[in-house]
């Protein structure tokens, strides 16, 4: 170190002082930690100034485990014979869960612990970058899926009312540590077999090396295949380096050659060139199955079952569109739990799977080719939709575009290995507690006995501890997500999950009734709505019933509202764009709810009295609609 102005300078390993000698300000420490270690070194000058950096030195311990992070792509809550749906503590097999066939993940959810509210972002890269990054999509600002050619504003269809603002479209930020990067430097083999679509191939982070994998098949800058057969696309959705893979004239070719075994075949061999080398690996699974195109069945299912639906069978009502693509994506489907099942063969192949952690998720709301009527607000109450009971899919503000399967387990359950009398994760049991996608990145660090580094702040939380099967631990119980888009299945909008109840919050409906809005009629008919809605997920899980306008359940709208809006505003979160004849005129600020009577904290002082400025937030000279005791006498 080299100081200038220091009067005193301390160092610190994990919070405990360490003896240092400096002359001139300036000098030397070499340090051997045994374990993880946060070195602070804080000086201070002569006037009590004081300024600190600090140094994160990883080392891993012996009973470290390897990660195998399954992520399937589109993959929705229901695509799977696993129930993720639960009625009075118990499992509810839909007719989506007879469907579709899924032994390799029933066999992680009998060995594991399987997420019934776990979450991810509405569409692909915000999901992904917060899986690497630990981050609310709000915060690091890749709010929408990146163009794979070049940076592009990218909503699907222009709105005449409204557009985004300028997001994060190259990608991921080159400020971000991210998680294969941390991994990497602590003595991981970083493995990234698959989909990436971090960024368009313009940018750094197009490259997953770059992101600290030392291994990238397949990953490049494009967020679907070109085919799923040879030769796999061409252009920027060319997926590459599988060669190998060319063959594609007798059964066995096509069953080994398709898109989604290639690379599991891959991904075996990178796992046993980490086992050679006796290092401890991150291997990112990260499939393009099951994103469209769903015209291509996969030849590792069963496909003479699936190719047979017709219109009228008994396994949809009456009134959903049988078409080929229906049983095409249950062939994908049974592709990707192949794979699964394969790698954990594998593992156990290797010797290695007692002490591999396997994460299966996947990275938005499902967008399987099965539609019912013609309604994109329709109640999906006990039909077979896209994601029934959930309302909604990729791209919405309903849960069917945010909640996602997730399952945690060992690859092979055996108690008596050390890492798993560290994480005896329990076996067969479904935890109904949010969770989030951007936990995983605090929560393998955590496992992993390394620590998140200093300059990354993130949005996640450790939920190792359920791992350990602690009863008593809950993650905190709320979620938001944040839209300022438009997506061919919804647009502009925030939501606000916390405990059972949810508010949503629609930027287009904000300025209903003034001339703004009114004086234009492309078919979006705004008068008489309410920006908000409010739905008790425990009991309308299909959120078809709006409680927004119960006047007894106002006050908990309004305190819901300002939550949602000071968790975006401490993400500095970004709004949509109005515009006018073409042109950009303002910013769609998020409005508390137009609740003039409401007083939350029974203080006597209306909520909007206190919050003068209606933006949710604690203003000076502005008093807390939630706290009684916040109270600054009125003057006459």
């Amino acid at each position: 170190w080299s100081t200038v102005k220091a009067q005193n300078l301390e160092l610190t390993a994990n919070g405990k002082n360490i003896a240092i000698t400096s002359e001139n300000g300036a000098g030397t420490l070499r340090v051997k930690p045994t374990e993880t270690t946060l070195y602070t070194l804080t000086l201070t000058a002569a006037d009590g100034t004081q300024k600190s950096k600090s140094l994160i030195i990883s080392v891993l311990s012996e009973n470290t485990p390897n990660v195998l992070l399954f992520l399937v792509d589109d993959m929705g809550w229901q695509d799977t014979s696993v129930p993720f749906y639960y009625q009075n503590g118990q499992p509810v097999k839909t007719a989506l869960n007879n469907f579709y066939k899924t032994p390799s993940m029933e066999r992680l959810a009998a060995q594991g612990l399987k997420f019934t509210n776990a979450y991810s972002c509405p569409v692909c890269s915000p999901g992904r970058t917060s899986l690497m990054t630990g981050k609310n999509a709000a915060r690091h600002r890749v709010t929408n899926w990146t163009s794979p050619n070049s940076p592009v504003l990218n909503d699907s269809n222009p709105h005449v009312l409204m557009q985004a603002p300028q997001w994060n479209m190259g990608g991921m930020s080159q400020q971000e540590i991210p998680l294969p990067r941390v991994l990497q430097e602590a003595g991981y083999r970083t493995i990234m077999v698959g989909k990436a679509h971090f960024a368009p191939a313009t940018e750094r982070y197009a490259n997953p090396i770059n992101l600290g994998f030392d291994v990238n098949i397949g990953g490049s800058s494009a967020g679907q295949p070109g085919s799923y057969t040879p030769q796999f696309g061409s252009g920027v959705y060319h997926v590459a380096g599988l060669e190998e893979y060319y063959k594609y004239t007798t059964t066995e070719e096509r069953k080994r050659n398709f898109l989604t075994n290639a690379l599991t075949q891959e991904m075996k061999k990178q796992i046993k060139a980490a086992v050679d080398e006796q290092k401890p690996f991150f291997a990112y699974m990260a499939h393009y199955a099951v994103h469209q195109r769903h015209d291509q069945p996969d030849p590792n299912g069963d496909t003479e079952y699936y190719q047979a639906l017709q219109p009228g069978r008994t396994d949809f009502e009456g009134n959903v569109n049988i078409n080929q693509n229906i049983g095409n994506f249950a062939t994908l489907i049974q592709g990707m739990d192949k794979s699964l099942g394969d790698l954990m063969d594998y593992l156990q192949e290797l010797g290695v799977a007692d002490k591999t952690l396997v994460i299966f998720m996947s990275d938005n709301g499902g967008d399987s080719p099965i539609q019912q009527g013609s309604s994109r607000n329709m109640p999906m109450v006990e039909k077979v939709s896209a994601i029934a009971p959930l309302r909604g899919r990729k791209g919405n503000r309903y849960e069917g575009g945010t909640r996602i399967p997730m399952i945690v387990g060992w690859a092979k359950v055996n108690a008596s290995a050390p890492i798993q009398q560290e994480y005896p994760i329990p076996q067969n049991v479904a935890n109904h507690d949010i969770v989030a996608i951007w936990d995983i990145y605090p929560t393998l660090l955590s496992m992993l006995k390394l620590q998140v580094p200093v300059d990354q702040q993130v949005d996640g939380e450790d939920i190792s501890p359920y791992f350990k099967g602690e009863a008593s631990f809950h993650r905190t119980q709320k979620i938001y997500h944040h839209y300022p888009h438009y997506h061919g299945y919804g647009h502009f909008y925030s939501t606000y999950r916390e405990g059972d109840w949810k508010v949503i919050y629609d930027y287009l409906d904000q300025y209903s009734n003034t001339d703004l809005w009114t004086t234009y009629n492309e078919g979006y008919k705004t008068a008489g709505r309410l920006p908000w809605k409010l739905f008790n997920l425990k009991d309308d899980i299909s959120e078809s019933k709006d409680q927004a306008r119960d006047p007894a359940q106002q006050e908990r709208l309004m305190r819901m509202a300002r939550a949602l809006m000071r968790e975006l505003h401490g993400a500095d979160a970004q709004y949509p764009l109005l515009k006018r004849n073409g042109k950009i005129i303002g910013t769609a600020y998020i409005r508390m709810p137009d609740l003039p009577d409401v007083d939350s904290d029974g203080d006597g002082v209306p909520d909007l009295i206190e919050d003068a400025n209606g933006n949710g937030l604690i203003d000076p000279g502005e008093t807390d609609p939630d706290d009684p005791s916040s109270v600054v006498p009125i003057q006459e």
